[in-house]
């Protein structure tokens, strides 16, 4: 990756450098590779991210995307008004904001993910079960063919997965492919 897309392995380096995600480097890679690939296919629909911490997934997904397409980052900032100003804060400073067309919306799930709008790719980084439901039954039934959801806490979060493997048991229509994350891709 970092010989074949040297600039966005740059955003990956530094958004690790800076701590800003848990996320490892490989997992960063393959998630930008993911919203490359995406955009590559020319799929119609937006970009969401559920979860945003300090914004380093935010940051490397706004710098894989097309300058052009909206990104919605929905983050509940429990831990206050703090967490809410530092993520806007490392957003601004990596250029992930209006300059990329990413829009960071605080407030619940529920009240702010709730729009129809078609989803080319959704990122959830969510580890408690009654939160990744809602997303679930938020999110995966506005991907379009083709499109995906990364599941970003499925290997390590048994809440994570319970939810995950519940919504989809028995549903047709999707293929979840486990790599350093949960892939949900709509058929």
């Amino acid at each position: 990756f970092s010989v074949r897309q040297p600039e966005m392995y740059r955003v990956v380096e530094a958004v690790s450098s800076e701590r800003l995600t848990s996320i490892d480097k490989a997992a960063l890679c393959e998630l930008a590779q993911t919203v490359m690939d995406i955009e590559f296919e020319g799929l119609d629909g937006d970009f969401l991210q559920a979860g945003c911490g300090f914004g380093g997934a935010a940051i490397v997904i706004a710098h894989a995307k097309r300058r052009g397409r909206a990104f919605a980052v929905h983050d509940p900032f429990e831990g206050g008004p703090d967490a809410e100003t530092r993520a806007r804060r490392e957003l601004a400073a990596h250029g992930a904001d209006e300059r990329l067309n990413v829009r960071l919306v605080p407030g619940p799930y529920e009240m702010t993910v709730a729009s129809n709008a078609a989803l080319a790719f959704a990122h959830a980084d969510c580890r408690e079960y009654a939160p990744m439901r809602v997303l679930l039954e938020l999110l995966a039934p506005r991907l379009v063919s083709g499109g995906r959801l990364i599941i970003d806490d499925y290997r390590t979060k048994e809440e994570c997965r319970k939810a995950v493997d519940e919504y989809f048991r028995g549903k047709g229509g999707f293929q979840l492919i486990l790599k350093s994350r949960l892939h949900v891709i709509r058929n």
